[in-house]
């Protein structure tokens, strides 16, 4: 006799079906951590879930809506790190660095991101304002340190996503014409660029930090100004 499932049969009562908004969006994830440069697509995540494709319709959508979801998903779950006490430099270097190491795997979630209308931003900004409190930043001041921060972490990481790889632009090297002197010109560029890219976020990250130090040294000045004289 052939048996027909009900929700109080046999999931069980009380018991939550196995597919659901936040499990198809776990799947996203899995699938992007094996293959960040492969495309994401419906069939991929319900092949993880364990679902027909048409199951996740009922959830999202389309594509777009997934991936927009999954971006916020991870943009909460990275602000949830938890970051060393210190001087508010090295916390924001620390907060950058584990923010950057966050986004490098998810390369095709920059544009939702960036975009985003879900207030998945807000922790970040919480946890910027909480680590340049110590600077005392005018609020101008503070806003421009946080466009800063936030440009040169997302900027970097679409970058990262997009740029040919290193080892591609080695293999130029082979496909240069010669003798030509352009061609030769390029060749020691060409060589130094996988190097280049192992110590850009770093540059990136420190010409950040001491540009917000230099705010935050203009603060102090300005606010020496403004102290009555004692006496």
């Amino acid at each position: 006799m052939t048996q027909v499932a009900t929700d109080s049969g046999r999931r069980g009562r009380g018991r939550p079906p196995r597919l659901s908004r936040e499990r198809i969006v776990e799947g996203a994830v899995e699938v992007l951590l094996a293959e960040p440069a492969v495309s994401l697509t419906i069939k991929r995540v319900a092949d993880v879930v364990g679902a027909a494709p048409m199951a996740l319709y009922r959830y999202f959508p389309d594509r777009d809506a997934l991936l927009q979801a999954t971006a916020d998903h991870v943009l909460e779950a990275m602000e949830r790190a938890p970051i060393a006490d210190g001087p508010w430099p090295d916390r924001l270097r620390a907060w950058m660095r584990a923010a950057q190491a966050n986004l490098r795997p998810y390369p095709q979630l920059m544009p939702y991101m960036t975009t985003t209308r879900h207030p998945a931003w807000l922790p970040g900004l919480t946890r910027l304002r909480e680590i340049l409190t110590p600077a005392g930043l005018s609020a101008e001041d503070l806003a421009l340190a946080v466009a800063l921060i936030s440009s040169t972490m997302l900027g970097h990481a679409v970058y990262e996503g997009y740029r040919r790889p290193d080892e591609e632009m080695t293999a130029l090297l082979d496909e240069l014409p010669g003798p030509d002197p352009t061609a030769d010109a390029l060749r020691p560029l060409l060589a130094g660029l996988p190097a280049a890219h192992a110590r850009l976020y770093d540059t990136i990250l420190d010409q950040t930090v001491t540009t917000v130090e230099r705010l935050a040294g203009g603060a102090a000045v300005r606010d020496r100004r403004v102290v009555p004289p004692c006496g």
